[in-house]
């Protein structure tokens, strides 16, 4: 089946407003999981844009998972995307994911969540979280390459997703991650890895009780380090 779009006539940016419009048609039923979308040329001539937000609606909709580019066939909705595809909330998220200053403030609310819900369980193992921690020690080296220093970042943040065991804060969180991860390229220089080593290790003292939880004295340090770290 050919799919084809409509112009939009959005208030948003024209990138948002390309996104939504995915979105509205994952949600009716025009795009179903497995649909080959048209080329960047014709999405370009159907859509009445530029080459620019095309590409940028293009790079937010892969990074975080509903559509996979193959290469010499083209572009395709991903069959794995049906739940995060039909989820308002989450492309509600997507929307809004250009004002980075909220989008920064939302992240140390919702991981002062994920702490709360793993600090109150009755059972709680961390020693995958530790051990993740640990080995980030060992492997975050200047040396390597900033999105090789953020991959490695956001293995301590999926384990903590991980440990909630709630499929809805998982499924929050990692698109959280996932729009920020473009502005976590800050890994310039050793001070920075520092920085994030020991964000890490206090996060990981307070969902071990070592440290006194504080949630608004927290959310408002991370929210600071995270602003400092992004302007860097």
């Amino acid at each position: 089946m050919t799919i084809t779009f409509d112009r939009i006539h959005t208030s948003q940016t024209k990138s948002m407003g390309i996104v939504s419009l995915i979105k509205d048609y994952l949600i009716n039923g025009r795009l179903k999981p497995g649909d080959k979308l048209p080329t960047e040329m014709e999405l370009i001539e159907q859509l009445g844009v530029s080459r620019t937000p095309v590409r940028e609606a293009i790079k937010i909709l892969e990074s975080i998972g509903v559509i996979q580019i193959k290469r010499g066939e083209g572009m395709f909705i991903t069959e794995s995307s049906s739940e995060l595809t039909m989820n308002p909330l989450i492309f509600s998220l997507i929307m809004h994911s250009h004002n980075m200053e909220q989008l920064i403030e939302f992240r140390q609310h919702f991981e002062v969540l994920l702490m709360n819900s793993i600090i109150t369980k009755k059972e709680k193992n961390l020693d995958k979280i530790e051990a993740v921690y640990l080995s980030q020690v060992e492997r975050m080296k200047p040396e390597l390459t900033p999105e090789e220093l953020v991959d490695i970042d956001l293995e301590f943040h999926y384990a903590v997703l991980q440990e909630t065991e709630n499929p809805f804060t998982i499924e929050i969180g990692r698109t959280i991650y996932e729009l920020i991860r473009p502005k976590m390229i800050h890994f310039n220089n050793s001070r920075s890895i520092e920085r994030t080593l020991a964000t890490h290790k206090e996060h990981l003292d307070l969902l071990k009780g070592k440290e006194t939880f504080d949630p608004t004295e927290t959310v408002t340090k991370r929210i600071r380090n995270n602003e400092e770290m992004i302007k860097e």
